[in-house]
């Protein structure tokens, strides 16, 4: 925001909050009072007072419940300031209004709320069912980790019909995984029918973006999703030749006349790039690409993920100095889990330099906040080489109804570029996790482990 749109804004805010405070004010008609809150705490919300916009909204609602935008903001403010199951409470009373609108949202609201609700809430069931029950499509690109998510709540509380009817949309490759490898499921999965066929469902998701990008081909996150997809399925040559191509266009577009929508979007092509090049064996290139993305802005400020991607490569190569560098670069400023991601690269970075005070600092703080990346921490753990404990952590991950999902998905054998110097003593570290008697018992009670010709993750390693 300039510092004139910034002035104009606060002169606003008086204008409008003298105009709440009149006393003839409550003589306006219910539509006219809403829509001057509304103006309102829009205006709070762009001058970043958000505790003043979420009460102005608030009272918005309250004085008329008809418009189906102050019910979004509500719930996007109430998840900002803490309030996740007022979020929820809000976000479905638009979804059971408002069905229509369903696909005009922002789904980096929807999914976060639902992963910081309580795994085993009523609310989360709820919000699951109502965006479930409102056929949220996404603009057709599907929500399959939604009815993955609801899939798992339907059959932990024995619904077992309800959980069927939610897997029947399940088509991503990632949850198709999940549902093959837990045994809660078997009951209704069927492992060798083509439904759940993962390597036919990457396929079919690159076809799926591929003419979703062609519908639209001013989408620059339609261009990334397909980017992930190649990627997943292991197309890399045709991932990288995408990605450059996209990137290209956005550099030679003349001034003002950008080729694609939301330009911002372009640093994860660039990040994608960087795992086809490393795929391929081009190392220096890869690291040329991800140096570049990470100098780029992300959402306006700076960029915590690829920098932080960056420093795990830099890892990975054992280039410690370099990688302690790129996570200090992170700065404060980042979520629980990019913290834990930075802690991980400062841990691999005091294990290459024989820092055994350092190496104890990282695994402390993993451990005591392990709950913000259960995986990272049990990473962590194999990387350090503590064996003994990532034996203990894995079995108590699989014990949980809660964890259980992430952690079989995590066990499961994919294809896999040849380890880095730097990644050896994870790969064999976690080859002799999976070995071990005790998880080999604590496996077979609760899923399975099969092999993908899928990649599981697109990242550098």
């Amino acid at each position: 925001m300039t510092l004139a749109e910034c002035a104009y804004r606060k002169e606003a805010d008086r204008a409008l909050s003298a105009a709440i405070g009149d006393r003839r004010f409550a003589r306006l008609s219910a539509e006219e009072q809403r829509r001057t809150l509304s103006i309102a705490g829009l205006n709070a919300w762009r001058l970043e007072q958000y505790q003043h916009s979420l009460e102005l909204h608030r009272r918005a609602v309250a004085t008329d419940p008809g418009d189906a935008d102050d019910w979004f903001r509500l719930s996007i403010l109430e998840r900002m300031q803490g309030d996740n199951t007022a979020a929820a409470e809000s976000l479905i009373h638009l979804i059971e209004h408002w069905p229509d609108l369903l696909d005009n949202l922002d789904d980096q609201h929807i999914f976060p709320l639902i992963f910081r609700l309580e795994p085993r809430s009523q609310v989360r069931l709820d919000l699951l069912q109502a965006l479930y029950d409102a056929n949220w499509r996404r603009k057709g690109q599907g929500a399959s980790l939604a009815w993955y998510e609801l899939a798992v709540m339907r059959i932990d509380r024995g619904q077992a019909d309800a959980a069927t009817a939610a897997i029947r949309r399940v088509s991503t490759p990632i949850e198709l995984v999940k549902l093959r490898a837990d045994k809660r499921f078997d009951a209704i999965v069927d492992r060798d029918a083509g439904a759940f066929d993962v390597e036919n469902a990457a396929a079919q998701e690159v076809e799926l973006y591929r003419s979703l990008s062609e519908v639209q081909p001013d989408s620059l996150e339609l261009s990334r999703q397909l980017s992930y997809a190649l990627l997943t399925a292991g197309r890399t040559e045709a991932a990288l030749t995408h990605s450059s191509q996209v990137l290209a266009s956005i550099a030679e577009a003349p001034a003002g006349q950008a080729p694609y929508k939301n330009l911002g979007d372009e640093v994860w092509l660039m990040n994608n790039r960087a795992i086809a090049l490393r795929r391929l064996g081009h190392l220096d290139e890869a690291l040329l690409e991800l140096r570049r993305a990470s100098l780029h802005t992300e959402d306006g400020g700076a960029n915590v993920s690829q920098t932080l991607n960056l420093g795990d490569f830099y890892a990975s190569l054992g280039r410690s100095d370099e990688a302690l560098a790129a996570a200090a670069r992170a700065g404060d400023d980042i979520s629980g889990y990019g913290r834990m991601v930075q802690v991980s690269v400062q841990l691999r970075g005091a294990l290459q330099k024989h820092d055994a005070d350092g190496v104890q600092r990282a695994l402390n703080y993993l451990r005591e906040h392990r709950k913000d990346s259960q995986e990272t921490y049990l990473d962590a753990l194999l990387i350090a080489a503590r064996l003994d404990e990532a034996e203990l952590a894995l079995l108590e991950l699989l014990a949980s109804p809660e964890e259980r999902g992430d952690i079989l998905e995590w066990l499961q054998a994919y294809r896999q570029a040849e380890p880095l110097p730097g990644d050896r003593t994870w790969c064999a570290g976690k080859a002799e996790l999976i070995a071990r008697r005790r998880v080999q018992e604590a496996i077979a009670r609760v899923g399975r482990i099969e092999r993908y010709d899928v990649y599981g993750m697109n990242e550098m390693r």
